[in-house]
């Protein structure tokens, strides 16, 4: 009988989990497939079409690859096709051959629509292991720069080595949080490595830094073949140091000269699977193991030992896990969701899915809040900020959306940034809010405006869909002129009105918070941008001194004008701040629905 063996998978996740950091990752072309970048021998086949095309001998569209090999071997330099060669006799420079290869790493605008050419599950995975420190060395021999793209994405810090001068200049591998080292350059470069000769050897700092990685790091290997690297591949057998295993993860068979570093380390082979399976499945087996590992407290636990902590600066860490733990559920669930919404009755499931979404960020909202509130020094401001951050970046990708259901993914990022404002205007911390609603940015994957700010991405009406809102089971009937408003003023209402008060304080502290958000669009980005409507605009209507409305003058009244830098000019003097608050104000009188 066949002795059953474990899955290599698990013993990879426990060791990661145990000895966080201690892994590096070696990555080839075949990490990058499924985002639609070719590997090297589909580079091989569209570069002998275009050849063939230049030569008058084109080939059919649905040419094999024998076809291909047939065609090279009359037409081509004589030797045995293949990458190195092809593209020695195609681009006799480096400069040329970077030209010819652009086109296969650059998103087109078509590209970027069908989320071509765009960091996949497999790069944000990574990031994400990356995040938490599971990873924190990248060995690459791709030219694109998806991983880098979705560590940026991921906020995660990172040093990217892609020249021997980058590499001699670089900060130890232990001092960084991340390093990302491009073995073969970058495309965007002329220093890429394609030719056999360009890949025999590497300079000097590339082999000590690869011997500080091959002795020093376990390693997990994907997508490389090691078919063409030939000093790669003399780096892995000069691998002496077994103090940690190696881990080769392929979707097809390999060859032999990977077989013989296989032999050679005894490393553990996962086949048929996909780098878009492969890491996020990682990433879940981990996070099975944390949630194994740190049993879940109960909000009232969380609270109380959030307070023990907070006036400790050296308790960073131990607030930032706490946080972690809450928002793991909540990003697990966010990007499980999909982007479509479940059969039934669109208004009661957007309405259900907004509960949902209320209770699982429950205990986090609440965290927060209290953290923001107690916080009297700012000594884990940084945090607050942070959990934001977490949150906006939970949503990802998806291959399908209808925009309702897709945007509500940031509805608990929307509810603690709200949180946030509410306690800053009842608790005199409105600089933690400013800085939590324009440091945290928001990169939409399927558009081609810059990073926003927070304050603008998780707008009212960006989050929370007018006409859904209005007719949510939840209103029995009952017509809002700000539906959205209202139903996050509900929902706000039930996860922090313990801590600002009932009747009158709260619909004031929500009113405060929602000018705060409209002021944020006149003070706080250089781009031209519409506040939200809500209800805070019917309060308005109650005129207390001129044109201005109660909350402008509520904020020259009582508002931290130093967190906003104001400094009301003496009496006769212009003032241009002032100017802008009444210039809002005639913005906001505009917005209101009568």
């Amino acid at each position: 009988m066949t002795a059953r063996t474990i899955d290599p998978r698990i013993g990879l996740a426990l060791s990661l989990q145990a000895q966080p950091g201690v892994y590096a990752l070696l990555i080839g072309s075949g990490t990058s497939t499924g985002a639609g970048i070719p590997t090297g021998w589909g580079v091989i086949k569209d570069l002998v079409r275009q050849a063939a095309a230049a030569a008058g001998t084109p080939l059919s569209a649905d040419a094999g690859d024998g076809e291909i090999g047939e065609w090279w071997l009359k037409h081509g330099d004589g030797n045995e096709l293949g990458y190195s060669g092809l593209l020695e006799s195609l681009g006799r420079t480096p400069a040329a051959r970077s030209a010819l290869l652009h086109g296969y790493f650059e998103p087109t605008d078509e590209d970027r629509a069908d989320n071509r050419k765009v960091p996949g599950r497999a790069h944000h995975a990574i990031a994400g292991l990356v995040r938490r420190g599971a990873i924190r060395v990248i060995l690459t021999t791709n030219f694109d720069s998806l991983i880098e793209q979705a560590l940026d994405q991921a906020s995660v810090p990172y040093q990217v080595l892609s020249t021997e001068s980058a590499i001699k200049a670089r900060k130890p591998l232990h001092h960084a949080d991340c390093t990302v080292i491009k073995l073969h350059g970058d495309y965007r470069s002329l220093d890429q490595k394609n030719t056999l000769a360009e890949l025999t050897d590497y300079g000097p700092a590339t082999h000590e830094i690869l011997h500080e990685v091959m002795e020093n790091f376990g390693l997990i290997i994907n997508g490389w073949s090691a078919d063409w690297d030939k000093a790669l591949v003399e780096a892995l057998h000069g691998r002496h140091s077994r103090r940690y295993p190696l881990y080769w993860s392929t979707l097809y068979g390999l060859g032999p000269a990977a077989g013989a570093l296989i032999e050679q380390h005894a490393a553990a082979v996962i086949s048929n699977v996909t780098a878009d399976d492969f890491f996020p499945n990682l990433q879940q087996r981990l996070d099975s193991l944390d949630a194994l590992a740190a049993p879940q407290l109960s909000e009232d636990m969380a609270i109380a030992r959030l307070k023990r902590l907070l006036p400790h600066k050296e308790s960073y860490i131990e607030i930032r896990e706490l946080l972690a733990a809450e928002i793991s559920p909540v990003a697990t669930y966010i990007r499980e969701r999909g982007g479509m919404a479940p059969p039934g009755d669109f208004a009661t499931v957007f309405d259900n899915e907004c509960l949902t979404l209320r209770s699982s960020s429950q205990t986090l909202v609440r965290l927060i809040a209290t953290g923001v509130a107690l916080d009297r020094e700012r000594i884990h401001a940084d945090l607050w900020v942070w959990a934001v951050q977490q949150l906006l970046k939970a949503r990802v990708p998806v291959s399908s959306y209808t925009d309702a259901w897709y945007n509500l993914a940031h509805y608990p990022a929307l509810l603690t940034l709200r949180a946030i404002a509410m306690i800053a205007v009842t608790e005199d911390r409105e600089d933690v809010f400013i800085r939590a609603a324009t440091e945290p940015k928001w990169k939409d994957a399927y558009s081609q405006r810059d990073p926003e700010p927070a304050f603008i991405a998780l707008q009212d009406e960006i989050v929370v869909d007018y006409s859904l809102a209005r007719a949510a089971p939840r209103w029995n009937g009952t017509s809002w002129i700000y539906p959205q408003s209202e139903l996050i003023s509900d929902d706000m209402q039930e996860l922090i009105g313990h801590l600002i008060g009932s009747g009158d304080d709260y619909k004031k502290a929500f009113g405060q918070a929602e000018y705060r958000m409209a002021m944020a669009h006149a003070f706080l980005t250089i781009e031209r941008s519409t506040p939200s409507a809500g209800k805070y605009l019917r309060a308005a209507r109650s005129r207390v001194s001129g044109d201005k409305n109660v909350w402008q003058r509520d904020f020259e009244l009582h508002g931290d004008h130093q967190a906003w830098g104001w400094s009301p000019s003496s009496v006769g003097e212009s003032d241009p701040f002032a100017t802008k608050l009444d210039e809002l104000g005639t913005v906001l009188a505009r917005l209101e629905r009568w």
